[in-house]
């Protein structure tokens, strides 16, 4: 019978761990917690290199060591493994990114210049609702809402949009006034910001900081002073007149 060397053993279920916890992020779909789908390749490629090295390191289980004692140095290994299995990643919230500024004069959605959009290019780029004869912005499409917003405002005035996000207030906001906002992710969970509209809502039952909420207004204008940037400007207010909660979505990110 061969005798196993305990080294090699623990190395081997070191890499196949590894490769067992990417493939779970793929099969639930967590991924989408931690990057942008734009870096899954380079996370696919390196599950296929741990596969190949637990195939290649399974036959050096039965190989002979001399010395018996275990290797200290596989504790830098062990601990991230254990943490990435016994923490549960969720998705950023306002409560984690209350460090994180929010823009709104200047959404940094893109940095280059872009031309004025007709009211045809509008209505393919927001998916309008012609028979409800309003603009519906969910997921992806609310970020098209915000720089169609930022860079056609005066005339987008009086418009009526159905946006869904979560409540995000600034410490000096009133109760009434919030920000409808999603979380923009470029690379990372790690350079996720926070992107959104500013509202106004002057109903009773007024939404709770991080609550996801869908809501119904129409497109105002007001001066607003970002704190963080000091900059003062003209930016969209949506005028809310109507306002449900719902259920976060399974990828509470957008993507530029």
């Amino acid at each position: 019978m061969k005798k196993i060397n305990i080294n090699e053993l623990i190395w081997f279920i070191i890499l196949a761990s590894f490769a067992y916890y990417i493939y779970g992020l793929f099969n639930t779909q967590k991924i989408n917690t931690y990057m942008h789908p734009k870096m899954f390749k380079y996370v696919l490629f390196s599950l296929g290199v741990f596969i190949l090295l637990s195939i290649f390191q399974f036959r050096r289980i039965f190989i002979y060591e001399q010395n018996k004692r275990i290797k200290p140095g596989y504790i830098i290994f062990i601990i991230p493994l254990l943490l990435a299995f016994i923490v549960n990643p969720e998705n950023l919230s306002a409560k984690v990114v209350s460090n994180k500024n929010i823009n709104i004069v200047n959404s940094n959605l893109d940095n280059k210049e872009k031309p004025a959009i007709d009211d045809e290019e509008i209505q393919l780029d927001m998916n309008i609702d012609t028979s409800a004869d309003y603009y519906s912005a969910h997921g992806e499409k609310f970020k098209d809402t915000m720089m169609i917003l930022y860079e056609n405002l005066d005339e987008m005035i009086g418009e009526e949009v159905e946006l869904s996000g979560f409540v995000y207030r600034e410490s000096d906001f009133s109760e009434e006034r919030f920000v409808i906002a999603r979380l923009l992710m470029s690379c990372c969970a790690a350079d996720a910001q926070v992107a959104g509209l500013l509202c106004e809502w002057g109903g009773d039952n007024k939404p709770q900081d991080n609550e996801w909420i869908k809501i119904m207004g129409r497109v105002e204008s007001t001066i607003y002073y970002n704190e963080y940037t000091h900059e003062e400007g003209k930016v969209a207010l949506i005028k809310i007149t109507k306002v449900e909660v719902i259920e976060p979505p399974k990828d509470q990110y957008i993507y530029p």
